[in-house]
C-alpha cells in the first residue's frame, strides 16, 4: 500500500507539472477560491489538472495514513507497552488520523468546483444560487487541520532532540504530552472558520471560533512547560 501511494504522488507531480504549461500558469492563487476558479474567470485546462493532482495525492496521503496507523497497532511493541512508545510514533498517529478525517472534505470541495466548472452546476457560482462561502468552508475543514500535520512531527522531534541531550529515555509529563498531541488533533477539527472572519459571519460564530482557537494555546503550553521541566 505504502508503495502504490508513493507513485500516485509522483502521478500527481506530473500531473501539476502538466498544468504549468497551459495558459500563464494557475490563476487561481493556493487556496483555489471561487469565484476566481470558476470556468469565467480561469478558463484554461490548468485549474482542471490542478484538481486532479490534488485528488490523486490525497489518495496517496490517505493509503499511507491508513498503513501508518495499521503499522503501528499491530507492532509488538504497541501491544507489549503502548505508554512507552516514542513520541514520534504518537505524532504519526495523530497525523494520519487529521489526513483521514480532512482529506475527504477537500476531495469534495474540489469534486465540486470541478463539477462547477465543466458540468454547469453551481455550488459555488453566486449568479445562480451558489456560495463561495461554502467552498471556503470545505477548504478550510481541511486547511486548518493540515497545519498540524506539518507541525505535529517536528514537536515530537523537538521532544526527542531533548531527550537524548539529557540521556534520559522520556520527556517530564510523558502521558501528558501524548494527550496534548491528540488533543491538537481534535481541536484542529473545530476552529477552521478563524481563517475566514471577514467573509461576515454573526458575532456569535465568531465568538466561538476565536474561543475554540484560544484552547489550542493549552496543549502547545503543555508540550513547551514539559521540555522545560525535561531540560
Amino acid at each position: 500500500i505504502n508503495n502504490f501511494s508513493f507513485w500516485l504522488l509522483m502521478v500527481s507531480f506530473i500531473f501539476i507539472f502538466l498544468s504549468l504549461f497551459f495558459s500563464y500558469g494557475i490563476p487561481t492563487g493556493w487556496t483555489i477560491y471561487a469565484p476566481l476558479s470558476n470556468k469565467l474567470y480561469s478558463s484554461s485546462i490548468c485549474v482542471d489538472f490542478l484538481i486532479f493532482s490534488l485528488h490523486i495525492a490525497g489518495l496517496s496521503s490517505l493509503l499511507s495514513s491508513i498503513n501508518f496507523i495499521s503499522t503501528i497497532f499491530y507492532s509488538s511493541v504497541f501491544k507489549k507497552n503502548f505508554l512507552k512508545l516514542n513520541l514520534f510514533l504518537y505524532a504519526n498517529i495523530g497525523v494520519a488520523i487529521l489526513l483521514i478525517f480532512s482529506l475527504p472534505v477537500l476531495a469534495i470541495a474540489i469534486t465540486l468546483l470541478l463539477f462547477d466548472r465543466n458540468f454547469n452546476s453551481s455550488f459555488f457560482i453566486v449568479n445562480s444560487g451558489g456560495s463561495p462561502h461554502l467552498y471556503q468552508h470545505l477548504f478550510w475543514f481541511f486547511g486548518h487541520p493540515e497545519v498540524y500535520v506539518l507541525i505535529l512531527p517536528t514537536f515530537s522531534l523537538v521532544s526527542n532532540i531533548i531527550v537524548e541531550i539529557n540521556n534520559i529515555s522520556v520527556t517530564f509529563g510523558y502521558i501528558s504530552m501524548v494527550c496534548a498531541i491528540f488533543m491538537i488533533c481534535f481541536l484542529g477539527f473545530i476552529v477552521w472558520a478563524h481563517h475566514m472572519f471577514s467573509i461576515g459571519m454573526d458575532n456569535d460564530i465568531k465568538l466561538y471560533f476565536s474561543v475554540a482557537t484560544l484552547f489550542i494555546a493549552i496543549p502547545t503550553g503543555i508540550k513547551v512547560f514539559s521540555w522545560i521541566f525535561t531540560m
